[in-house]
């Protein structure tokens, strides 16, 4: 082609995508109900997008993490009397509660009136905890924002080096997601998860999933004599019996406080059959025991002198039971569980077996529940999310009728973002359900922590993530580790902040 030619056909093409710039309406044609065609417009191709962000730096100046080292703060819990519940939880004293010290507050707890009345109950037992011989439990359930242990780390690690306690709390038998915990979870044999939330598992024909909303049972495997898998089943008096373990070990991805504990519990039930059971503590056997059949759930439990580093559990069964959980924890004090539900919207309370999960509220001593939701209702946009505030003001009204000595506090979805054009802005709806959230939470008497605004609130997310360090995920939903630990001590002093109003009060 000549020079001419080719400066003909090249203005041609720029005349075609001007004329498409000005046919096609700048909020594009819509093709189908998930597809909309859309085209750069003139005073787009001329103007620059800018990345909008907020200025984050007073939060994060005043949540201020750099102190917050794990070795510097357990040498203090060690200087501390022998007496101190955090090292020594079977010894009991009387002591007067203190106020206690803290940063600032950058985002304070919502109420549903003046009073401020709602977390009363669990203050004035949290203000008695070093005199309770009983472990107060605090269950911090969450969609995948809290995997990791995520924010309920830090909030455990303060808890129980001001009011005592060890070790992790809850932990399922097995894992959803190789993620790291504060215990180094592995098994053997065919195990299999199944949930009360996400797509239900049709062979699943009752509703009893626990405290934790799962259980996991063994399937069919097989040790040679030199103990090494084999592939076909193990047959003895004509029946089929399956082996399995399990196995907890120390991991170093958390505070000190959380990786000793004095004692196990292993909940279970629903097995036809009874099954074998062997435990080893580093190497030695501890436990060899047959436990029988139940309809109902069961709990064993074992102590040990000093934290294994290594726990070990075989079974041996021809039906294996369900696992509902198991709980590494000290004598008394405080324990955090971390349940992380990805993909969860906080509505299958009511989908469970509540006589079972009430008992299991009772014997585990729960007083506060932190239910911490909303994030995986953001991508279905709507202009109404009024359903979605009944359906969880349901979950409030049931859990309080299961068990009416539970506190309940809620923690909000945090800011995401969704990308328009070379730009990241946050979702249009996640203020509407923020509020429906909040609106649900007051209307059945529970505190209310709004972590969007805590974290700056409208495009706060991008902020986040292209701090440096990143503080946000790159899927801009997500928080890092760090940018977690800023939403931990942000959450932790506005709670305290309400605890010592609490004791001003008293």
């Amino acid at each position: 082609m000549t020079p001419k030619k080719i400066l003909i056909f090249t203005l041609s093409i720029f005349f075609f995508l001007l004329l498409l710039s000005i046919i096609i309406p700048s909020k594009g044609i819509k093709i189908s109900k998930n597809y909309t065609l859309n085209f750069i417009t003139i005073e787009e191709f001329f103007k620059s997008s800018k990345q909008k962000e907020v200025d984050i730096s007073e939060i994060l100046e005043l949540t201020n993490i750099e102190e917050e080292i794990d070795s510097s703060a357990f040498k203090v819990a060690e200087e501390k009397s022998k007496y101190d519940s955090i090292l020594v939880d079977s010894q009991y004293v009387y002591y007067e509660p203190v106020l206690i010290s803290i940063d600032s507050v950058v985002r304070h707890l919502e109420f549903p009136d003046n009073t401020h009345s709602s977390l009363n109950n669990f203050f004035k037992i949290l203000a008695n905890a070093k005199n309770n011989k009983n472990i107060v439990r605090i269950m911090h359930y969450g969609d995948s924002q809290i995997e990791t242990d995520r924010i309920s780390d830090y909030f455990r690690y303060k808890l129980q080096r001001q009011f005592g306690g060890y070790g992790p709390g809850l932990v399922p038998a097995v894992k959803a997601f190789d993620f790291k915990t504060p215990m180094t979870q592995s098994k053997t044999g065919d195990w299999k998860r199944f949930t009360v939330y996400g797509r239900k598992d049709t062979t699943v024909k009752h509703r009893k999933y626990g405290m934790l909303g799962n259980f996991a049972r063994f399937t069919p495997i097989a040790f040679d004599s030199s103990e090494t898998f084999v592939p076909d089943e193990a047959i003895i008096d004509h029946k089929i019996i399956n082996y399995a373990s399990l196995t907890f070990s120390q991991s170093r991805y958390s505070f000190k406080p959380t990786k000793q504990y004095k004692r196990c519990k292993m909940f279970y039930g629903n097995n036809k059959t009874e099954f074998k059971l062997k435990i080893f503590a580093d190497q030695q056997q501890i436990a060899d025991e047959t436990l029988p059949a139940t309809e109902n759930y069961s709990i064993k439990s074992w102590n040990f002198e000093s934290t294994p580093e290594v726990l070990r559990f075989e079974f041996e069964a021809e039906d294996s039971p369900d696992f509902y959980g198991f709980s590494l924890e000290g004598y008394s004090g405080i324990n955090v569980d971390n349940i992380a539900m990805r993909g969860s919207d906080g509505l299958f309370f009511t989908r469970m077996d509540l006589n079972l999960l009430s008992k299991l509220y009772k014997q585990l001593n729960t007083k506060l529940l932190i239910l911490q939701f909303g994030g995986n209702a953001v991508p279905n946009v709507r202009e109404s999310y009024s359903y979605y505030r009944k359906a969880f003001s349901r979950q409030l009204r049931t859990l309080k009728r299961i068990a009416p000595d539970v506190t309940i506090l809620v923690i909000g979805l945090a800011d995401m973002s969704k990308k328009e054009e070379d730009i990241y802005v946050t979702y249009p709806n996640i203020p509407l359900i923020r509020d429906a959230l909040k609106k649900a939470s007051f209307e059945n008497n529970c505190a209310y922590w709004d972590m969007y605004e805590a974290m700056g609130g409208e495009n706060s997310m991008p902020s986040w993530v292209f701090h440096e360090p990143p503080l946000g995920e790159k899927d801009f939903t997500h928080f890092t580790p760090q940018g977690a630990r800023y939403i931990a001590k942000m959450f932790y002093n506005a709670f305290m902040y309400e605890y010592n109003r609490y004791l001003r009060k008293r």
